[in-house]
C-alpha cells in the first residue's frame, strides 16, 4: 500500500501542485508511513510517493525513475514472474522500460497484470502521463482539474476542489504537449457515464484475456436438484454435497480462493506493524480479518489457517458501535450516547462473532486466534468525524459514511483481545468484499427472484421459478457491473490509512471467472430461506470446511450488524456527519 500524488500544470509551474500537496500530506504519509519521495520534470509535472513496504527483500523507494520513465505504483501484483526479491514497482518499471515504446505496447503489459493496483506513469520522451486503476476498480486513484492544472491522488481529504474517482475502464493519458489539456482514453471496457470532463475515447474494448469466463463442463441447477426432495433444514447442505457435480464445483471454487489467500498472505514480509523498522524476527500478529462472523470472513480465516506460520496468531477484527438513542428515550443525552455508563457491546455482528471465533477453535485448536472486541462510543466516533470524511471524499452518503466509520476503526485494531487492551501489529486485513455481488448475498437479489412469484400457491409454478432465476441473473449482472464505483476504493483509502493493507481474496481473477460463469440457479436458492438459499453454493463451501454453524448464519449489513447505521435514514442520502 502506497500514496500516489501527480500535479500536472496547465502554467508551467507547479507552485500550485506543491502547496495542495502540502495539504493531503498527512493523509499519503499515513498510507505509506516508511519513505516519501518527489520528482519534477520540466516545471510541469510534479510527481510524489510515499510507501509502505510491502513487497521485495528490500523497500522500494517512490518515485522510481529510468532514463525514459518515471513510475508512482501503488498495488500488488499477483503473477508469475521469477525474481521475487524485487517489489512489483521495479518490476513493473522494469517491464514497461523493455517492452513499451507506445500507448499499444502499454496496454499490452498492463493486459499481463493481476491484482489491485493505481498507477502513474510518466513518459519523459513523448511528454505524456499515463494514469490507470485495475479494471475492478479495487485502488483508489481520484483525479481533480482546477485552472492551474490537473491533481491525480490516491486520497486528497475534504477540499472545496471538485474531485471523482477515476472510473476504471482503461489506460487515461494527458498530453503535455497539446494546448488543448485534455483527457485521452484507451479503454478496455465499455466506458459509463464519467464526471471527468474533456475525456477522449480513442479505442473501445480492449480485450482481457482473465475476462474469458472458465464455463463448467457439468450443468446442474438448484432447482432440478432439489424439487423433487422433502428435506429437513439440517439435512440440505449434506443431501447437496452429496451430487458430484455440485461437490466438484465447490472444490473448485475452494482449491481457487486457498490460492488466491495463499497470495495475499504470502507475498509481503514476515514482519509485523511494530517490527517491521528494524527488520526483527517476531511472531506478532501480521495478518488479520475484518471479521463478523459471517460465510464470507469465516471461510477466509480459515483459510488462512493454511498459509500464516503456525506459531503467528491471526487477528478477527470485530467492531461494535454504542447504539444511537433518540430524543424521547430515558437514556437520550445531547450528544446522543447512553446516559447510563455501561453500554451493552452485544450487538448482532459481536455475537455471532464470538460464536464463530469458538468454532474456528474447535477446528483449528492450535491456531491462537485473537479475537479484538473494537467498541466505539459516540463520542469517540464524533471525536474522528473530520479525519474518516477527509478518508472518504468525495463520496458523502449515509451509506459511506456507516461503511467507512466501521472500516476506519476495525482496521485501527484497537480493542480488547479476553478483556485486556489490545492493539492490533496486522499489517494485511483480508476482507470479503465481492462474495455478496458474486453469490447472492443481498436482500435485493431475494427480492429480485421473487418478483417474479405471482401466484399465491406454495409451489409457485416451473414458468415462475424460471422467470425468477432471470430477474435475479439481472440483478446479479447489475451488482457486478456497479461494484468498482460503489466501495473498492473508499475501502482501501479508509483502511490504508492506518498503514494497513486491504486484501480481498474473493476479487482474484481466476475466482471471479468461474463464478461468473455459473447461471443465477447455480449460485443460491432463495427458496430455501435467508442463511441458507442466499449464497448456497458459498455456504457448501463453507460446509465442507466443516463450518457447521457460520454456514446458517444471516447475511447482515457491517452498518447493522455493528450498529453504527440507523436503519431509519436513507442509506443514499447525502450525509451531515461527512459534509458538516
Amino acid at each position: 500500500m502506497c500514496g500516489i500524488f501527480c500535479f500536472i500544470s496547465k502554467t508551467n509551474s507547479i507552485s500550485f501542485g506543491e502547496s495542495f500537496f502540502k495539504q493531503c500530506q498527512h493523509l499519503l504519509n499515513n498510507r505509506g508511513p516508511d519513505h516519501a519521495g518527489t520528482v519534477t520534470f520540466d516545471s510541469r509535472v510534479l510527481m510524489c510517493g510515499t510507501v509502505l513496504w510491502q513487497q521485495g527483500s528490500d523497500i522500494t523507494l517512490q518515485p522510481v525513475e529510468s532514463d525514459r520513465f518515471v513510475l508512482l505504483f501503488n498495488g500488488d501484483l499477483f503473477i508469475e514472474r521469477g525474481d521475487l526479491s524485487i517489489s512489483d514497482t521495479q518490476w513493473l518499471l522494469g517491464k514497461v522500460t523493455s517492452e513499451v515504446a507506445n500507448l499499444n505496447d502499454l496496454a499490452d503489459v498492463f493486459k499481463q497484470l493481476k491484482g489491485p493496483f493505481s498507477l502513474i506513469l510518466l513518459d519523459k520522451y513523448s511528454r505524456k502521463v499515463y494514469f490507470a486503476r485495475d479494471s475492478l476498480g479495487r485502488n483508489s486513484l481520484l483525479l481533480g482539474q482546477s485552472n492551474e492544472g490537473f491533481i491525480i491522488t490516491s486520497v486528497t481529504g475534504n477540499t472545496p476542489m471538485a474531485f471523482v474517482e477515476i472510473p476504471p475502464n482503461g489506460i487515461y493519458h494527458i498530453d503535455l504537449n497539446s494546448d488543448v489539456n485534455g483527457i485521452n482514453l484507451l479503454s478496455w471496457k465499455q466506458p459509463e457515464n464519467s464526471d471527468i470532463s474533456s475525456l477522449t475515447v480513442e479505442q473501445q474494448f480492449l480485450d482481457l484475456s482473465w475476462m474469458a469466463k472458465d464455463r463448467l463442463h457439468n450443468y446442474f441447477n438448484y432447482h432440478q436438484v432439489l424439487s423433487s426432495q422433502s428435506l429437513a433444514e439440517d439435512e440440505t447442505y449434506d443431501y447437496l454435497l452429496n451430487n458430484t457435480t455440485i461437490s466438484s464445483l465447490c472444490d473448485q471454487l475452494l482449491k481457487i480462493l486457498a490460492e488466491s489467500v495463499h497470495e495475499r498472505i504470502s507475498n509481503t514480509p514476515n514482519h509485523c506493524k511494530q517490527c517491521v523498522s528494524s527488520k526483527a524476527s517476531c511472531t506478532h500478529p501480521r495478518v488479520g480479518v475484518l471479521f463478523s462472523g459471517g460465510i464470507d470472513c469465516t471461510i477466509v480465516a480459515l483459510l488462512a489457517d493454511r498459509f500464516v506460520p503456525p506459531d503467528v496468531p491471526i487477528c478477527l477484527l470485530n467492531v461494535a458501535f454504542e447504539k444511537i438513542i433518540r430524543p424521547g428515550n430515558p437514556k437520550f443525552r445531547k450528544n446522543g450516547s447512553e446516559a447510563s455508563a455501561e453500554i451493552d457491546w452485544d450487538v448482532p455482528d459481536r455475537l455471532t462473532g464470538r460464536s464463530t471465533w469458538k468454532e474456528l477453535q474447535q477446528l483449528r485448536p492450535s491456531r491462537e486466534w485473537h479475537f479484538v472486541e473494537i467498541n466505539v462510543t459516540r463520542k469517540e466516533l464524533q471525536n474522528y468525524k473530520d479525519r474518516i470524511s477527509d478518508l472518504v471524499f468525495p463520496l458523502k452518503s449515509v451509506l459511506d459514511e456507516s461503511l467507512g466509520a466501521a472500516l476506519w476503526f476495525a482496521s485501527r485494531g484497537e480493542g480488547l483481545v479476553e478483556n485486556s487492551e489490545y492493539k492490533s501489529t496486522c499489517r494485511v486485513m483480508l476482507i470479503g468484499s465481492g462474495a455478496d455481488e458474486l453469490f447472492g448475498g443481498y436482500s435485493r437479489h431475494r427480492v429480485a427472484f421473487y418478483r417474479a412469484i405471482t401466484s399465491k400457491s406454495a409451489q409457485p409454478s416451473e414458468d415462475e421459478i424460471r422467470a425468477g432465476f432471470s430477474h435475479l441473473m439481472v440483478e446479479l449482472d447489475l451488482d457486478w457491473n456497479r461494484l468498482p464505483s460503489r466501495n473498492l476504493a473508499r475501502d482501501d483509502r479508509i483502511i490504508g490509512d492506518h498503514g494497513v493493507t486491504p486484501r480481498t481474496p474473493y476479487l482474484q481473477e481466476d475466482f471471479i471467472s468461474v463464478v461468473q460463469s455459473l447461471k443465477a440457479e447455480q449460485r443460491c436458492y432463495h427458496p430455501l430461506g435467508e442463511g441458507i438459499g442466499d449464497k448456497l453454493t458459498l455456504r457448501l463451501c463453507g460446509y465442507k470446511l466443516g463450518l457447521r454453524m457460520s454456514a446458517k448464519l444471516r447475511k447482515r449489513a457491517l452498518q447493522f450488524g455493528s450498529r453504527i447505521a440507523d436503519r431509519k435514514q436513507n442509506a443514499n442520502d447525502s450525509s451531515n456527519f461527512l459534509s458538516s
